[in-house]
């Protein structure tokens, strides 16, 4: 092999590993290493981040048993053997990190000797190459780990998301403290590798706090989910005989397995059902589907009583779409002079565009404090005609220029109805802004329950929904009802993972578990529960028409329902 050919296949981690080394497969039988789908995928995205950003942070979310540990070592070992690096992988159990050094041990005593760099002293924690020099540790977040005194550029955490339960109870948060002076930052960090992987475990807990973060288009780490499908060998030859009829369920898998170019057989599905029968599940499809799912939103467990069934959650899914278009909502002097710009990672989904003769409603969730603590503020648009989700705008943002994004949707949506939630202080301001009472412009046509409305007359706290007790219980109730029967189009990703989260909790309260967000949900419920409302008003108006064609139009009764809030023309509906 010649020095060119040497240099390529060095710097060619796939064909490096399955031209050098060998591993013990499930069988027990000495195969060369040839990455699998799910180390592919992981690879890619390795490589990717390697060319495209100089650095590599990955949350993998992995099915069990795919191999990810495998290739994280490997990788690991790789990086020592051809370049001048420190790595580190830490293990959840004390036992691992002997059996994953001496495998690290045999792939470097299985390539040749004229691509092996001069060995320096192997200890017990550690094999090490002096003429790089570099070293490669491996410790468990358990029984302490090595390196302390080096600079760590290579780092991989492996099942963190077991570290904080019994037998190892390690908050990572404190082996990650010890770590960070080791750890380059700033300026040093191009050439870094921080791997985090793990199956899920419970919502709300640490790694799936840290699975979430990844989501946010500024975070660090990207997130990348290994499905259980992947894996080539969870298959029963043969078994599909079993399969007579695909539940409705399983035809789901089918439409997601597709989005991984993978078309399911009924071999899987058998073995599927097959694992779900047998000891420790014995037909418990919930703790199965905790440690091979099909959607990111199985890997966790609900620590409390779930809202929503399985069979809800796949409906949701269901509903799941990519956007039409996403990009920046920019407020102008009015809202109808605003503009939209096209950015990859923009602030609003578009689904659906506005049609000309169609009625909408917008929903709002408003928050309002630091960004890094507060929820996020959420706005949604349903066509009443559909019941479609046609746009999302998600964000940080101030209250008057949340106003301002608000009022940009609703009248890019043919003037719709826009309710903003107002149980805070910052849903007070967002109304105030929108009734023209802090800027020099106002909205039009600003939501109103009309079972809000006494004698005295319209005051700025009518405008807008109010969730109680009582309204969130009809919100959920209605959503459920409606998703059960395939009829509610949840669509967004982030509203459907959260959904799947709701719990009852132990203050007899509905929500998100402590430290998760639901306003991504919050804003599709509070949209669909206004458009229901506003729905039924279109169906009698329709009817009027019909019976009565001397009766107004609905835009004429819309404008005929606008009343005087403190001596200024603002609009109320329903």
């Amino acid at each position: 092999m010649s020095v060119i050919d040497n240099l390529t296949i060095v710097q060619d981690f796939p064909a490096y590993s399955q031209t050098f080394w060998s591993l013990v497969d499930k069988g027990g039988e000495m195969v060369r290493f040839v990455p699998n789908h799910c180390q592919r995928i992981c690879d890619e995205e390795y490589e990717y981040q390697q060319r495209n950003r100089g650095f590599v942070r990955m949350n993998i979310l992995k099915l069990r048993q795919g191999g990810i540990t495998t290739w994280a070592t490997a990788r690991g070992t790789h990086a020592a053997m051809t370049e001048p690096i420190t790595c580190l992988t830490l293990a959840h159990e004390e036992k691992l990190p002997t059996i994953w050094l001496n495998r690290s041990k045999s792939w470097r005593d299985q390539t040749p000797a004229a691509m092996t760099p001069r060995i320096g002293v192997t200890q017990r924690s550690e094999i090490s190459f002096d003429k790089l020099p570099s070293r490669y540790y491996v410790g468990s977040a358990a029984g302490g780990f090595p390196g302390m005194g080096d600079t760590i550029r290579w780092l991989h955490l492996s099942e963190i998301g077991s570290w904080d339960k019994s037998p190892v109870n390690v908050d990572p948060d404190n082996v990650l403290f010890d770590l960070s002076p080791s750890m380059p930052t700033g300026a040093f960090v191009h050439g870094t590798v921080q791997i985090r992987e793990s199956t899920g475990k419970m919502v709300g807990d640490w790694w799936h706090r840290q699975w979430m973060a990844g989501k946010d288009k500024g975070s660090e780490f990207r997130n990348i989910f290994l499905p259980w499908f992947l894996q080539e060998e969870y298959h029963i030859p043969g078994g599909g005989v079993e399969i007579i009829e695909r539940t409705a369920y399983e035809k789901g898998i089918a439409r997601e397995a597709l989005q991984y170019d993978v078309e399911i057989n009924d071999e899987q599905l058998a073995w599927r059902r097959h694992g779900i029968r047998q000891s420790p599940f014995l037909g418990d499809v919930i703790q199965w589907s905790c440690r091979f799912p099909t959607y990111e939103g199985e890997a966790f467990v609900s620590p409390g009583l779930s809202v929503y069934t399985p069979e809800m959650q796949t409906n949701a899914r269901k509903t799941h779409r990519p956007p039409i278009w996403r990009g920046d909502v920019f407020f102008e002097s009015q809202p109808s002079e605003s503009s939209f710009v096209q950015n990859v990672s923009g602030e609003m989904l578009a689904y659906e565009k506005p049609a000309e003769g169609l009625h909408y409603a917008l929903g709002a969730d408003c928050q309002w404090g630091d960004k890094h603590t507060a929820d996020w503020d959420v706005l949604n648009v349903e066509c009443l005609e559909t019941g479609k989700l046609c746009a999302k705008v998600r964000g940080h943002y101030p209250m008057p220029v949340w106003a301002g994004k608000i009022a940009v949707l609703g009248h890019h949506y043919n003037i719709a109805p826009v309710a903003p939630e107002r149980n805070s202080k910052a849903a007070s301001g967002v109304v105030a802004t929108l009734l023209g009472r802090t800027a020099n412009w106002r909205y039009p046509n600003i939501w109103v329950r009309s079972d809000d409305i006494k004698l005295r007359g319209y005051k700025p706290e009518d405008y807008g929904w109010l969730t109680t007790h009582h309204t969130k219980g009809e919100m959920i109730a209605y959503s459920q009802e409606q998703t059960l029967m395939d009829n509610f189009d949840w669509c967004d990703s982030e509203a459907i993972s959260q959904m799947a989260t709701i719990i009852r909790r132990d203050d007899d309260t509905v929500g998100a578990p402590k430290g998760m967000h639901d306003d991504d949900w919050m804003a599709r419920m509070i949209t669909a529960s206004v458009a229901k409302r506003l729905r039924a008003t279109l169906m009698v108006q329709q009817a009027e028409e019909v019976y009565h064609p001397q009766y107004v139009t609905l835009e004429e009764r819309i404008r005929s329902m606008m009343v005087n809030v403190e001596g200024d023309s603002d609009n109320g509906d329903e």
